[in-house]
């Protein structure tokens, strides 16, 4: 929290432009990963994330692609608790977080469970099939997981603040009142 200048009882913003990375280290660690999810979200619902995709991948079995998706949203949930771990502050939040990826360890752990490899030893070729009921149900878990997240990240403030927006006009009519009140 900023000092308070003991004479208004304002916030005194660092003149001397300390570096803080907090902000850049939301965009890039936090919140890339959670875009990223939703593209995966999207892959290992319909095996590509857009219909054109879909259409001139046909080549690759859908399935493999779903299955990849699956791994892959699991996986970046997984960054996303871990790269936000240390800035749970509030109450609880860090242990529903570390609930959330321990969750999502026990799922990475039976994923080659949800498909089926039909091996080809004449061609050495192998064949996945997803299990449409095994599949559906954990992923559904896993898109439980991953709108859960969002909670304990919004309470500590790593999605929206619930400070208000810098006002420049104020802080200049700070500053001068300061530097005429105080030299």
């Amino acid at each position: 929290m900023p000092k308070k200048d003991s004479s208004t009882g304002e916030a005194i913003i660092s003149e001397t432009g300390n570096w803080n990375v907090a902000s850049d280290f939301a965009r890039i660690k936090i919140m890339t990963p959670l875009a990223k999810c939703d593209y995966y979200e999207d892959i290992a619902k319909f095996g590509s994330e857009s219909i054109i995709e879909e259409l001139i991948n046909y080549q690759i079995p859908n399935d493999l692609i779903r299955y990849t998706g699956l791994k892959r949203l699991v996986d970046e949930l997984l960054r996303i608790c871990k790269n936000s771990r240390f800035a749970m502050r509030k109450e609880k939040t860090k242990e529903d977080l570390k609930s959330y990826e321990d969750k999502l360890n026990g799922i990475k752990k039976v994923l080659h469970l949800l498909v089926y490899v039909k091996k080809n030893n004449i061609n050495r070729s192998e064949e996945l099939t997803i299990i449409p009921e095994k599949f559906d149900k954990v992923f559904e878990v896993v898109l439980e997981i991953k709108s859960s997240i969002n909670i304990p990240l919004n309470k500590n403030h790593l999605i929206f603040t619930d400070k208000e927006e810098f006002d420049i006009h104020a802080y200049k009519k700070s500053m001068k009142g300061r530097m005429v009140g105080k030299g």
